[in-house]
């Protein structure tokens, strides 16, 4: 485990926490001290990931929620709020992923993508940042976005497009809200080693060593990679750091 800074005290929100990168970064939350609440479709996937955490000693709240009904963002954030008092920090890692060819994409394909990936981080954000700023409180928020939105790539383009706007949504709220006390960034990760990735690896659809051979680095990154650039930016070390998208991929991107 990498060192991270404290943050004991601190409520931190991650969406889409109950897998991949989402849990390992409400993971490393805990470690660092924080109380954290995981929030996802999949209840049983959530209380599955709750318990590993607890294990470790940290304290979760689960919120089985959906990012794509508004209604369920403003319900995350309360029910936060509720159980400890506030809420310091918004990781939005929740995102829908599938590769669907431009010509197969029709208007409820789109929605699909734009609901999740771009409505729901908006939501989930206005929330939090509305019940902050009512309390005075300091905040940061992360965006999880990716690579692919600087880059196409076939069967991407939804995808992309809607990463794309959740970086320039990423640079808005940053602008908007940064006065006001809260300080919004994004990383954006390329290949993660996450079960989804494995089981493209083993089932063939993924070339793993061609990949790794096109990455300077080597490698691909795990989920404590992505984690360890989230807790940066949430950090006092990332105090002015503000409407930034890291790119946390090795070199894949270049």
């Amino acid at each position: 485990m990498s060192d991270h800074p404290s943050f004991t005290g601190r409520a931190a929100i991650v969406t889409g926490g109950g897998a991949g990168i989402g849990f390992g970064i409400a993971r490393a939350f805990a470690r660092a001290g924080a109380r954290v609440a995981i929030a996802g479709r999949a209840e049983a996937t959530l209380r599955r990931s709750a318990a590993l955490i607890e294990e470790g000693g940290g304290e979760v709240l689960v919120v089985p929620a959906d990012v794509a009904v508004p209604a369920d963002c403003a319900r995350i954030v309360a029910a936060t709020v509720e159980r400890f008092g506030g809420a310091d920090i918004l990781v939005n890692n929740a995102a829908h992923f599938a590769l669907v060819p431009l010509l197969d994409a029709d208007s409820d394909v789109a929605a699909a993508f734009l609901n999740t990936n771009v409505a729901g981080p908006l939501n989930c954000a206005r929330a939090f940042a509305a019940e902050a700023i009512a309390r005075g409180r300091r905040g940061a928020i992360v965006n999880v976005s990716s690579i692919a939105g600087a880059r196409p790539a076939p069967g991407c383009g939804l995808y992309s497009a809607s990463k794309a706007a959740l970086d320039m949504l990423t640079r808005s709220m940053a602008l908007e809200w940064g006065p006001l006390g809260l300080r919004v960034n994004a990383v954006a990760p390329g290949h993660v080693a996450t079960e989804g990735v494995i089981e493209d690896f083993r089932a063939g659809r993924l070339d793993e060593a061609k990949m790794v051979a096109s990455i300077p680095a080597r490698r691909i990154a795990d989920v404590d990679d992505i984690a360890d650039a989230v807790l940066f930016l949430c950090s006092d070390a990332a105090r002015h750091v503000m409407g930034q998208v890291l790119t946390v991929d090795g070199g894949e991107g270049m």
